[in-house]
Order: C-alpha cells, then sequence, then structure tokens
C-alpha cells in the first residue's frame, strides 16, 4: 500500500520529488562540485520543475550540457544578465529560482488552461526529455 501511494505522487519532471508528508521538493547539483542544492519545497510539481528549470538556468544559462534539459523549454527564464549569472553565488541561485518558480507558475498555467483540455494540464510539457529517476 506504501508503495502504492508513493507511485502515485511520483513527479514527472525532472529535478522534483515528492515530499512524504505533502509538497514536491527540489535539489540539483552544483557544476563542478559533488554538492547538491536544496532549492525548496513547493507546493505543486509545476512550480517545482519552474525553480528546478530557474536554477538550471542560473548554472549554465541556454547552452546546457547534453544530459540535462529544461522541464518548460519555451518558458521564460530569469531576467539576469550574462555577466551577472556566471558570478552568481548558490545562494543566490536558490533565491532566484523559488522566486521564478512563484511569478512564473501562473502565465505557464493560464497557457495551459488557453491550450484546453487536450493540452494535459498536469502533464509535461512536449519537450521534456525523460522520466525522473527519483
Amino acid at each position: 500500500a506504501a508503495a502504492a501511494r508513493q507511485l502515485k505522487k511520483r513527479s514527472a519532471w525532472t529535478g522534483v520529488r515528492a515530499r512524504l508528508w505533502g509538497g514536491w521538493a527540489v535539489e540539483i547539483r552544483v557544476p563542478l562540485s559533488r554538492q547538491r542544492l536544496w532549492v525548496g519545497a513547493f507546493e505543486t510539481d509545476r512550480q517545482a520543475a519552474l525553480a528546478y528549470d530557474a536554477a538550471l538556468f542560473c548554472f549554465y544559462g541556454e547552452d546546457l550540457p547534453k544530459k540535462r534539459g529544461f522541464n518548460f523549454p519555451a518558458a521564460p527564464r530569469p531576467d539576469i544578465d550574462e555577466d551577472v549569472r556566471a558570478g552568481l553565488s548558490v545562494a543566490a541561485v536558490k533565491d532566484i529560482a523559488n522566486k521564478h518558480a512563484c511569478t512564473a507558475a501562473e502565465p505557464l498555467q493560464q497557457a495551459a488552461a488557453a491550450a484546453g483540455p487536450s493540452a494535459g494540464a498536469d502533464a509535461p510539457a512536449a519537450g521534456y526529455h525523460g522520466r525522473n529517476p527519483n
């Protein structure tokens, strides 16, 4: 029974995992280190996926490594100059990702609603690149 509940709470978004007591958590590896950055916990898996995308953008920009991909390839990215982005601290990346998840989630939900029920409000974007192993 516990395994069945866990499967229901699994997110299809990269970098997002369900918390046992509710909500969705995001962690991402810091480039060139073994450190993992705890981005935060969110009410919906969509917000968590947006936070992951923002953190990924802060670390790599638009030129992602081959094994990485955005959950929402067409979604707007945080408005950060390239020079500033390259010098961000891990704490700044966390803060930017949390703010971006809150501000970008609403327009993305409105776009999905406008696309109609066939778009699948809870389904990953068409550009999704694989199942989250977490």
